[in-house]
């Protein structure tokens, strides 16, 4: 079941209470449908304090005038979290958007395939900042490693850029099947991506950073709030 709830005009505060309440009500499956009026860095401040390693807080849009995430419950309340669990966490729900996009273009509405697009291209856009303004930087510093796994996936990451660039020309011109054929590109290089980064990648950060980890990905959740993407 999807909630959805409007706190333009809500203090951080009034948010934090009402988002609680309604997180204490969901099940597994459910999920909370958040607008607010601003980025909400102050309320994920809040929630990490109260429910820390519960919760997902994810984009689906940004403003300026308005901001909207999801918040969902993780599968198992965590004391930390891993850089696995939460950047692969993150994998699986750009793929459940990518899915839910692909379906649509298969119609003939435009209308519900935009708005798919862009919380798709969202999703991506924040999860390649998590990883490029957060956790490459610290992964590199620990280990040392500048030209290796994570310049790999930089340039991956402009590559599939590109593409959804590719998909949004083609939507903005109405032909679903343009977005079709850069998506088919683009879901065989997601798999792959994915794959280095979780079999690879992922393991050897959890390793190398340590005690850090779990510092890490509290700032990896907060930049969602914060980070602005380019529409």
């Amino acid at each position: 079941m999807e909630h959805q709830i409007d706190l333009q005009g809500k203090t951080d505060q009034q948010s934090f209470e009402q988002l609680l309440a309604l997180f204490e009500t969901l099940g597994s499956k459910d999920a909370v449908v958040a607008t607010l009026g601003h980025h909400g860095e102050g309320v994920v401040n809040l929630l990490q304090g109260q429910i820390w390693g519960a919760f997902e807080w994810c984009p689906l849009h940004f403003g300026p005038p308005s901001w909207q995430y999801v918040l969902t419950r993780t599968s198992t309340k965590l004391p930390k979290r891993s850089i696995g669990e939460f950047l692969g966490a993150d994998h699986q729900r750009c793929d459940a958007l990518f899915i839910k996009l692909e379906e649509a273009s298969q119609t003939d509405d435009i209308a519900k395939a935009t708005v798919l697009f862009n919380q798709f291209r969202t999703g991506m856009e924040h999860h390649f900042a998590m990883e490029e303004n957060v956790f490459f930087p610290a992964f590199e510093q620990a280990t040392g490693m500048t030209q290796g796994p994570t310049m790999v996936m930089r340039m991956e990451h402009r590559q599939m850029r590109g593409l959804i660039g590719q998909g949004g020309q083609a939507l903005a011109q109405g032909k679903l099947d343009g977005v079709s054929k850069a998506g088919s590109t683009l879901m065989i290089l997601m798999r792959q991506h994915n794959i280095k980064e979780e079999q690879m990648l992922y393991p050897m950060a959890d390793q190398h950073l340590g005690n850090n980890v779990d510092t890490l990905v509290r700032n990896m959740q907060k930049l969602s709030s914060v980070e602005k993407v380019a529409q």
